[in-house]
């Protein structure tokens, strides 16, 4: 669980051509997609984490001195477990193999929770860029598509909030969060004691257990058991839904819609 930015989403341009079909190899580590190859400012390459539940970009303080970034502006972030401060930098170009846009955010952090999981990580791509294009996560071909396809399956309406995609479920709308590793769902009592502490990089809260099944469009998905937050600031979320919960995931952003497989 990746924070998000308290603010009105930036304007990501146009939606990447199909003409960018081609693949970026991904690795999984603890449940996550995490990509070599990032350049910011043409500086790089650097690790950074894909994390389709955050809407802004993460930069490591330490890079973004190598890099020499301009702060911008120092902005309020918010997660599901709290609030901090971050400096944002603004104008930024960012590139992942054919894919390149411009006029990106990054927000500075000490990223000391991210790395505390992910020790070799530089930063986090999330819909500030992922947004600029229509790809495919092929969780388990460890490997990232950019550009229009035609894929086969439902075709899920996604709807925007607050810069991330909501997917409409059985258990209500769900974030589609590759920076989440468990389900997890906001405002429900957990039904089993012992409470644990949910961390992120905005702050962290009590979180418990629930036991839990997943429909989406009629189809049973999963079926186990899922984080309980009984208290969130995410209003109008009904929790977050792991993309490795499925094989293959499919974004168009072009058209507003999500094929899972």
């Amino acid at each position: 669980m990746v924070p998000r930015w308290l603010g009105v989403p930036v304007c990501l341009g146009c939606i990447g051509a199909g003409s960018l079909l081609a693949e970026v190899r991904l690795e999984m580590r603890e449940g996550r997609p995490v990509v070599d190859g990032v350049f910011v400012n043409g500086h790089g390459p650097y690790r950074f984490l894909i994390d389709t539940g955050s809407n802004l970009n993460l930069i490591e303080k330490r890079v973004a001195d190598v890099v020499g970034l301009a702060a911008a502006a120092d902005v309020e972030v918010k997660s599901s477990a709290g609030k901090t401060r971050m400096i944002e930098s603004d104008g930024n170009e960012i590139s992942l193999g054919p894919a390149t846009a411009r006029g990106q955010k990054l927000l500075v952090s000490a990223m000391k929770e991210i790395r505390s999981v992910l020790p070799e990580v530089h930063g986090v791509l999330g819909q500030w860029f992922l947004g600029s294009f229509d790809y495919l996560l092929d969780i388990r071909g460890r490997r990232i598509e950019f550009g229009k396809q035609e894929r086969k399956g439902r075709r899920l309406q996604s709807r925007m909030l607050n810069g991330r995609m909501a997917i409409r479920t059985s258990l209500g709308e769900l974030l589609l969060d590759s920076g989440a590793v468990n389900l997890v769902r906001f405002g429900v009592t957990p039904d089993r004691s012992g409470m644990k502490y949910v961390q992120t990089v905005a702050g962290g809260r009590f979180a418990g257990s629930v036991e839990s099944s997943l429909a989406i469009d009629g189809r049973n998905v999963w079926s186990g058991t899922a984080v309980a937050m009984p208290e969130t600031d995410e209003a109008g979320l009904a929790g977050l839904m792991p993309v490795g919960l499925f094989r293959k995931v499919y974004v168009c952003n072009s058209e507003g819609y999500v094929v899972l497989e």
